[in-house]
């Protein structure tokens, strides 16, 4: 069985207790079907709008080893020829990209001997010049979407105006807001090496512009050698890296979208990962402490740092903790993506590169695929 780690991970027991969350009344589920789950999460993805996908690509772990695979449809053009959605084929991820960084967060945080109650305010750059509202924003709040933010623009001077201007919701509901990861592309550099980036602000600035290059550019050195480099990922980037899988419409007319460089709107979204990297990631997440300690990865899903209340389903055997991600564009374009933590020990990553017109529910097929997998 081709491994995700690099080491082996002790074997484990497979124990459902009998609860009230059975399969059906009187029969509690022995054993889980990985062909099965494949089988019915395949049809599921397929049937789930009256528009087939152009591509999809879904990969199964257990026990931190690649399990299965499955794919098919469009990966990208090339002129009028059509290479093949494949589970290496790296994607855009979108906002599954925010659990990748909400777990480099984590892992700043302990360095720093920070709690997550703590406020964001002392890691801010000092040009952002933000006023107290904002500086008490906790991590926490922004790693759960209740900072108070509604914005979903990324940019570094969108960070400007709202460090500025203030909350715009000071209630601080949950509201979902891709500036709560963004803010990390900003703040990553500090939380890695205070003296230094405040000593390159104050060199660079009033070169705003350039410094905020360097920021984007320190955040994504401290995702490769943190994050990806110890599981394996030799390089990723938030561009393409290569070929990469297009963004395509489901209508009766093609209509296809390369998603570009997300180099400087990166943090809440734009990473490029195969959908195996992404299963790469949750292996190595899961079950082992490459990356974050078994007490973090508790706190983690305790309060869903980085994980979505929407995808974070119960099961007939307990939560799952899952994340998606969803890009749009004009003329019907889009790509879905998801990765789901099961409580039997098995992840999930699938990656769809086409839009039908509403959102598949990605998580929720899985969810039914899961539960119906017992056999």
């Amino acid at each position: 069985m081709k491994t995700l780690l690099k080491h082996s991970l002790l074997a484990f027991t497979i124990a459902v207790a009998a609860s009230s969350c059975i399969k059906d009344k009187g029969t509690t589920p022995k054993k889980f079907s990985v062909s099965k789950f494949k089988a019915l999460l395949k049809a599921g993805i397929l049937q789930s709008k009256e528009t087939q996908p152009r591509g999809f690509s879904f990969v199964i772990t257990q026990n931190g080893k690649w399990v299965d695979t499955c794919s098919g449809g469009y990966g990208y053009l090339v002129g009028d020829r059509i290479s093949p959605m494949r589970p290496e084929l790296e994607i855009n991820i979108a906002s599954v990209t925010k659990s990748i960084t909400g777990v480099a967060a984590l892992q700043l945080l302990k360095k720093n001997n920070l709690k997550v109650t703590d406020s964001i305010g002392p890691w801010l750059p000092a040009y952002f010049k933000a006023i107290k509202a904002v500086r008490d924003i906790t991590f926490k709040e922004l790693l759960t979407h209740r900072s108070g933010i509604l914005t979903d623009a990324t940019s570094y001077e969108a960070m400007k105006l709202l460090a500025q201007n203030g909350l715009e919701n000071p209630a601080k509901p949950a509201f979902y807001s891709n500036m709560n990861f963004a803010l990390f592309r900003a703040m990553i550099p500090y939380l890695y090496n205070k003296s230094f980036a405040q000593q390159t602000e104050a060199a660079m600035l009033p070169d705003s512009e350039g410094f905020e290059n360097w920021m984007s550019q320190n955040y994504i050195a401290y995702m490769q050698k943190h994050v990806f480099t110890p599981i394996g990922i030799a390089e990723a980037l938030c561009k393409p890296d290569g070929p990469s899988a297009m963004a395509f419409n489901e209508g009766p007319k093609l209509a296809y979208h390369q998603p570009g460089d997300w180099t400087h709107s990166s943090g809440g979204g734009g990473y490029y990962l195969s959908t195996m990297e992404m299963a790469r990631f949750m292996a190595y997440l899961c079950h082992s402490e490459t990356l974050l300690s078994k007490e973090q990865q508790a706190a983690m899903d305790k309060d869903l740092l980085g994980w979505d209340e929407d995808d974070s389903h119960m099961t007939i055997i307990g939560r799952s903790y899952g994340k998606g991600g969803l890009l749009v564009w004009d003329g019907g374009r889009g790509i879905q993506t998801v990765v789901v933590k099961y409580p039997n020990k098995v992840e999930l990553a699938v990656s769809v590169n086409s839009w039908s017109g509403t959102k598949r529910q990605l998580s929720v097929i899985a969810k039914n695929a899961f539960n119906d997998a017992w056999e």
